[in-house]
């Protein structure tokens, strides 16, 4: 195990103590639950960070990813009594047939698109949230099916079908934090402008101490940064941009048409079909095709994305 992983795997644990014991403070739920949530969380939050270590994620195989699936679900339902051998074996079949995905099957343009149909599937139709029970109101884990799926696809991608271009990573280097914020300057006028024309979202200031509205702004944009934005720009830049700029060869035809895409992803969001969602994400969507054209990758569209939710989520309502 690199030096990195285990001071990344410490400050998870300590991270994820404080957040337990905070839940536990604030929402009046108990140990008996906490604990195997915690236990849970911390798993799938070190598998998932894996991936931020080549020398670690080059050693993934397909079949630990399927086995490993439906680990942190058994951890979190079995204490409880609420663990489903059903939805256990889903876990792990969705698992398998994910990060096997271009080992098994031709390498072929149906393929490539189908493999980006199939990992939409489960978010678009709200999986997880079936598979990952709640034992308690105001405790939803199911973003852990989320992270597992998102680890799987990345790691099919990355071995079996490698892209140019991708520039995968966890962190931005200095170039593409500045290309990131640039992007982020130039939608934001645009973007929240629709927002506000359509009657979508209205400006609401926080009313919370000023440190409180940044920690939150702050935690929001690193949460953002490393799962949303990352598994978003990987799939919808990283891929299907380059892709259809392959077939094309026009690069505005694949900004306009991963861009289309994007926003089409999201028009399940309160209450589906939300058009006006859909198209301001679309509109998004064509500025963080810009950052990866220009920071030739998606670590500066994940900045400029992870930005731009901040801003939402802290800002408006």
């Amino acid at each position: 195990m690199s030096r990195g992983y285990g001071i990344t795997l410490a400050v998870l644990a300590m991270a994820g103590s404080v957040a337990a014991v905070i839940v536990i403070q604030t929402q009046n739920i108990g140990l008996r639950i906490v604990l195997p949530a915690l236990a849970a969380v911390l798993l799938e939050a070190a598998l998932y960070a894996s991936l931020a270590f080549e020398e670690i994620r080059c050693k993934w195989r397909w079949q630990a990813v399927a086995l490993l699936a439906p680990v942190p679900y058994l951890l979190y339902t079995i204490p409880l009594g609420l663990a489903s051998p059903v939805h256990a074996a889903v876990l792990m079949l969705i698992a398998a047939a994910a990060s096997a995905w271009f080992r098994l099957l031709p390498r072929r343009r149906l393929t490539d698109f189908a493999f980006v149909a199939m990992m939409a599937a489960p978010l678009l139709f709200k999986l997880f949230p079936l598979i990952y029970p709640r034992a308690h109101e105001d405790l939803r884990l199911d973003f852990l099916g989320q992270l597992m799926w998102i680890r799987a696809a990345l790691i099919a991608v990355l071995h079996d079908r490698p892209q140019r271009g991708i520039h995968f990573g966890f962190i931005p280097t200095r170039q593409e934090w500045l290309t990131g914020f640039k992007w982020f300057a130039i939608a934001l006028p645009p973007v929240l402008g629709i927002v506000v024309w359509t009657g979508f979202a209205s400006l609401a200031i926080p009313q919370a101490a000023w440190w409180k509205t940044a920690a939150t702004a702050a935690g929001a944009f690193i949460g953002i940064l490393w799962v949303v934005a990352l598994s978003e720009e990987f799939l919808f830049r990283g891929l299907l941009q380059q892709w259809f700029e392959e077939i094309t060869g026009k690069r505005w035809i694949a900004l306009a048409a991963a861009s289309l895409l994007f926003g089409a992803a999201h028009l399940g969001f309160r209450g589906f079909p939300n058009y006006r969602f859909a198209a301001i994400a679309a509109l998004a969507g064509v500025f963080y095709g810009m950052a990866f054209a220009n920071g030739k990758g998606i670590r500066a569209a994940m900045v400029a994305h992870a930005c731009m939710v901040a801003v939402w989520r802290t800002l408006f309502r």
